[in-house]
């Protein structure tokens, strides 16, 4: 776990409700919305694409402000990682893929397995990197 466990985990909802919201924008604009999927890529082109450019850049900002205060900022890094991925899969399971009834197809595509690599991994290269220098 995170040594300031509270913060991290507010990080990590700040993160799953930006894609959220960026959701629901979509899903309330019809030119959108309508856009094609790419099948085994993105239902959703016009939320996933950039959302990952978005979260690239979010992921980068959050845990850099987290290990600024952290003492083995490689370690920290991998466990802040850990639970930005942790708990925005479970946030996708509970509230896209149970409460809006979206099915487990939704894990189906590239793009969601993506954003959770990008979610473990950018936090603990910012660690690594902020331990080297």
């Amino acid at each position: 776990m995170p040594e300031r466990i509270g913060r991290a985990l507010g990080y990590a909802v700040l993160i799953w409700l930006s894609g959220f919201v960026w959701g629901s924008v979509v899903f309330m604009t019809p030119a959108l919305r309508n856009i094609a999927a790419i099948p085994y890529v993105s239902r959703y082109p016009a939320i996933s694409f950039p959302l990952l450019l978005l979260w690239l850049l979010i992921t980068y900002l959050l845990a850099r402000s987290y290990l600024n205060l952290t003492t083995d900022k490689a370690t920290e890094g991998l466990r802040l990682g850990l639970l930005f991925a942790t708990v925005n899969f479970v946030l996708d399971l509970m509230v896209l893929v149970i409460l809006f009834k979206n099915g487990l197809a939704y894990f189906a595509s590239l793009t969601v397995w993506l954003a959770y690599f990008i979610l473990l991994t950018v936090p603990w290269f910012t660690g690594r990197s902020l331990a080297s220098t």
